[in-house]
């Protein structure tokens, strides 16, 4: 359970500091998604409830590392580079 809570603070830390990539924005927010998968298996083996959530939410963690993949090498494609600060609306 302490793993899980030191993930979380690593991965929003990484998220909010390191932000200069969308590479490195997608595998914060991967490592964030699978550190609440771990926080909610702890939790689900301490109370002995059912697992149903966990596959849920192991379901919508695969989509959006999917999406974000997916997205990426669309901007690499359009853009040529994954820089946040081209993002800008008047480079649109």
């Amino acid at each position: 359970m302490k793993i899980s809570w030191f993930g979380i603070g690593v991965s929003f830390f990484t998220f909010a500091k390191l932000n200069m990539h969308i590479l490195i924005l997608l595998i914060s927010l991967e490592a964030l998604m699978l550190s609440l998968l771990v926080f909610l298996l702890s939790f689900s083996f301490m109370c002995s409830s059912s697992f149903h959530l966990f596959l849920i939410l192991l379901t919508f963690a695969a989509c959006e590392a999917a999406l974000g993949l997916a997205l990426l090498v669309s901007i690499l494609r359009l853009r040529g580079n994954d820089y946040v600060m081209s993002f800008s609306s008047l480079n649109f």
